[in-house]
């Protein structure tokens, strides 16, 4: 326990550190030292690192719990600095994105380059329906992930008959229709001009879109999603983690590494596909309706082919089909970048180097998915007597 408190407060310290370094030398020279003593510290104490490692999956509970009420901390350790809380709620809203992503490619073995698309129909579910219909935010958020799992389905149906780099083409070509249908609906989406205006949720009859007060201390709006973002992505880490830890999650590793394989053993692959595909998107809706009622303002360009570029960088950079590795990349590829603003033009291309980079030398990602097998119950306490 002391352990996993410690290194989490570690890993606490060094980011407050990295948030208030402004000059762009000391930023790279802080991120090589970090980068240094992350391979010094992996060959001088490799079992160091295997019994944190250890300790740290056979805890995963208080790991969560400890980093939850440490991430509760952040707004006032940052003073309230809207610009950094926006971007953290622009990371854990990449983050579910992630995690919903890595469920579908990572877990099942389905490659999705479209899934950008998910977000923006989650976007405009709720824009149109607060914006338009008048529809609380609450009561949108969950059509807004419900939306996007039916789109999830309608996508599954043609990868029952493709896999590989057609499905990937597919999953393009979905991502083209979307925007184009948003574009073209005019009288439905607003066309180019977008939505505009779209009303900020209310909380207890408090306007989530106006200034919070602590008492000691007042914070931009930026805040009330900061708490209304965390609380989501641990509810959609809990989940994935439930879902990837069950017979189904073991059933979509069996279809992710062999199909025929998994079939011959009575697996019912189309029923799994589509599954895995809902699943997968639902938590992309959930992300794209918080985003649009925090920015009050979406429109097509907002979920381009960039942005799935950009979240498929995020589970290749932080291991295929691994939770903390989704979590991790998303932060990574989220905070990292604003320290570099000067190069926004070339940010995509970042995200490009990153990925070829991570295909070539370390293709399972900064943290690995660990293969596991499944152990009933039963046979489980049958193992202990």
């Amino acid at each position: 326990m002391i352990k996993i408190l410690l290194t989490e407060l570690l890993g606490y310290l060094l980011f407050l550190v990295f948030v208030y370094i402004e000059e762009p030398i000391l930023v790279v020279a802080f991120i090589a030292a970090m980068a240094i003593a992350g391979i010094t510290l992996k060959k001088r104490a490799g079992l160091l690192l295997q019994e944190l490692e250890k300790t740290y999956v056979e805890n995963i509970g208080k790991v969560g719990l400890i980093a939850v009420m440490i991430a509760l901390t952040i707004p006032f350790a940052i003073m309230g600095d809207s610009y950094w809380l926006q971007i953290l709620n622009f990371m854990m809203l990449n983050a579910m994105m992630a995690l919903g992503l890595n469920f579908m490619t990572g877990r099942a073995g389905l490659i999705c380059l479209g899934y950008a698309a998910f977000m923006a129909i989650g976007a405009y579910t709720v824009g149109i329906l607060t914006l338009k219909a008048g529809i609380s935010f609450w009561i949108a958020l969950p059509f807004a992930g419900v939306f996007a799992s039916l789109f999830g389905v309608i996508l599954g149906l043609p990868a029952l008959r493709v896999k590989g780099h057609y499905l990937a083409l597919v999953t393009i070509a979905f991502g083209l229709i979307v925007q184009e249908l948003l574009l073209n609906l005019e009288s439905v989406t607003g066309g180019t001009n977008g939505l505009i205006d779209i009303p900020s949720p209310h909380f207890l009859g408090i306007d989530m879109g106006t200034t919070v007060n602590f008492g000691f201390m007042s914070m931009t709006y930026q805040a009330n999603f900061y708490y209304l973002c965390l609380a989501l992505l641990v509810l959609t880490t809990v989940v994935i983690y439930r879902f990837s830890n069950s017979l189904f999650g073991l059933a979509l590793n069996a279809m992710r590494e062999d199909q025929l394989a998994a079939q011959c053993y009575g697996l019912n692959l189309t029923n799994y596909k589509l599954l895995a595909f809902a699943i997968g998107a639902f938590f992309g809706g959930i992300a794209g309706g918080v985003y649009a009622a925090m920015i009050n303002f979406i429109a097509p360009e907002n979920f381009g082919y960039s942005l799935s570029i950009i979240v498929i960088s995020m589970i290749i950079l932080g291991g295929l089909d691994s939770i903390p590795g989704a979590l991790v990349g998303a932060f990574f590829l989220t905070v990292f970048p604003e320290k570099f603003r000067a190069f926004e033009d070339y940010r995509v291309m970042f995200y490009g180097i990153i990925i070829v980079l991570c295909l070539l030398f370390m293709r399972e990602g900064l943290l690995p998915f660990k293969h596991r097998i499944f152990k009933p119950k039963t046979a489980a306490r049958g193992e202990e007597n």
